[in-house]
């Protein structure tokens, strides 16, 4: 039986996880320990608009993917706070193509329904945990605090330390699945390529009912999808971006993230400012929340700015600062490699190898990707020796999926670092007048385009074909149900 040992609870580390044992045989069976440095209840906030591809390793691991995704949420619509009446992009499959047959995975792969990442979680721990079909056994632990993991002193396998130095058990291959945060990374890379901040911060606000709390018209404008607006930074030199977002997979379910992306000269500026230095993840500690959302209210501040803006961060209940860290280029982190690691059975994996911005959910749909590829990886070795493989089987195994999960992050990575200048540049310098979404999208301003750039041109040309079809059916937006109630109320009636 092969241990496989992983170091993170979160949907990469159990997807493999779950992979595993449900394909696993009788002949070739994985005891496989999951360890989460979280508790198992904690709110894990949201997910993600999951890729084909991820979508693909969350139903091979045994997750119905509808069930964790919001219907509805594949829309997106972008205003300029002093153009109220219309959005200026809409990105939404219009109802129009639909009836001629059309559909959307033909065509628009960049934008799936949001997701619940506790729903994702819970249930691929059932999938993991559960006794029918496959072979071996997962166990998920919560509350371990790992902090390296270190060769045997016979070579037959890798042991998982705490921080005390307690030891999580032997395993024949160790993952680490444990995100940005990750104490493992180094076994395999030196602190040269460690992460970098790019000069992005998150400040979040989390609203269990938008409809409970906000003007009804941000309501019907964000209806069950993502409404982002920009608008003039308070002292009238550069352009915040406010955004809302759902998540709750159940339509019943009306959390929302409303948000600021904040550029900074680092990753403990704000943190620092607020007094919430050494916070993790999502906190409802009230004073917390109510510094955190002043500030926001405070960079909301310039005049066009109109209150209901700043009344969503006032209606917060819990918050998360979150400082957006990004891996370097693959060959940095080949000639950072840890001497004699090469024949260590440890793998990382996700955020915790190649760390990406989090927007448009490229982070965990290449962790996603990672997983169950690994997955793949590690059954067919077992298969192949019979089930039983040496350490140094399972090495060479690892460095070469290693080295395609670092190579394919780098495409994105690359557009990640050329959108971040324009983003910066907007953020502190440009005019609202001279801004534009598909500015954002491309990564370049239209005056350092050519009118010869076919890929440009063909998606300003996609993205105003979709508005314009948008606008023909109201962009999908409902009206506010006050003002559907009074318009109904006023229609004669019927014979």
């Amino acid at each position: 039986m092969m241990r496989v040992g992983i170091v993170g609870g979160g949907p990469a580390g159990l997807t493999l996880a779950a992979t595993l044992r449900r394909e696993a045989t009788k002949a070739a069976p994985f005891e496989i320990t999951v360890l989460e440095r979280g508790s198992a209840n904690r709110d894990q906030g949201n997910g993600w608009d999951l890729s084909k591809t991820a979508q693909e390793a969350l139903a091979r691991a045994g997750v119905d993917v509808p069930a964790v995704q919001r219907r509805g949420s594949d829309t997106a619509r972008m205003f300029k706070v002093t153009n109220d009446a219309r959005p200026e992009t809409c990105m939404r499959w219009p109802n129009s193509l639909a009836k001629l047959g059309l559909k959307k995975d033909q065509v628009l792969e960049g934008i799936n329904p949001e997701t619940s990442r506790n729903e994702i979680i819970r249930r691929l721990i059932a999938a993991a945990t559960h006794s029918d079909g496959g072979s071996g056994s997962v166990t998920v632990r919560h509350d371990c605090n790992v902090s390296t993991a270190r060769r045997t002193n016979d070579g037959r396998g890798v042991e998982i330390l705490g921080r005390n130095g307690d030891s999580y058990g032997t395993y024949d291959v160790v993952v680490d699945a444990s995100g940005i945060a990750s104490r493992l990374r180094h076994c395999r890379f030196s602190e040269a390529a460690d992460a970098f901040y790019t000069g992005r911060t998150f400040v979040q606000g989390i609203v269990s009912s938008p409809e409970k709390s906000w003007h009804p018209r941000l309501t019907s404008r964000l209806g069950e999808g993502t409404l982002i607006v920009a608008g003039p930074a308070a002292s009238g030199t550069g352009i915040e971006q406010w955004l809302a977002q759902r998540y709750g997979a159940a339509l019943e379910d009306q959390h929302t993230n409303v948000s600021l992306f904040c550029f900074t000269e680092g990753p403990n500026d704000i943190p620092s400012l607020l007094k919430l230095e050494g916070l993790h993840g999502i906190t409802s500690d009230k004073d917390a929340v109510k510094a955190t959302m002043d500030y926001c209210v405070q960079r909301l501040s310039h005049e066009d700015w109109p209150e209901m803006y700043r009344d969503a961060f006032r209606a917060a209940e819990s918050i998360r600062v979150l400082p957006v860290f990004m891996h370097p280029m693959s060959e940095l982190a080949f000639a950072h490699v840890v001497p004699d690691s090469e024949d260590l059975s440890v793998i990382s994996i996700g955020d915790a190898l190649h760390a990406l911005p989090p927007w448009s959910g490229t982070s965990g749909n290449y962790a996603l990707t990672d997983a169950t590829e690994l997955a793949t990886a590690l059954l067919k070795l077992r298969e192949g020796t019979e089930g039983t493989c040496t350490q140094e089987q399972i090495a060479a195994v690892l460095r070469e999926q290693e080295a395609a999960f670092l190579k394919r992050a780098d495409g994105p990575r690359e557009r990640c670092m050329q959108v971040r200048k324009i983003s910066e540049r907007v953020a502190k310098e440009m005019n609202l007048r001279d801004f534009s979404w598909e500015d954002l999208f491309l990564g370049t301003e239209a005056k350092d385009r050519s009118w010869f750039d076919l890929k440009s041109l063909f998606v300003i040309g996609f993205v105003r074909g979709m508005t314009f079809l948008n606008w023909l059916e109201n962009y999908g937006i409902q009206p506010p149900k006050h003002e559907a109630s009074a318009a109904a109320a006023a229609e004669p009636a019927t014979q």
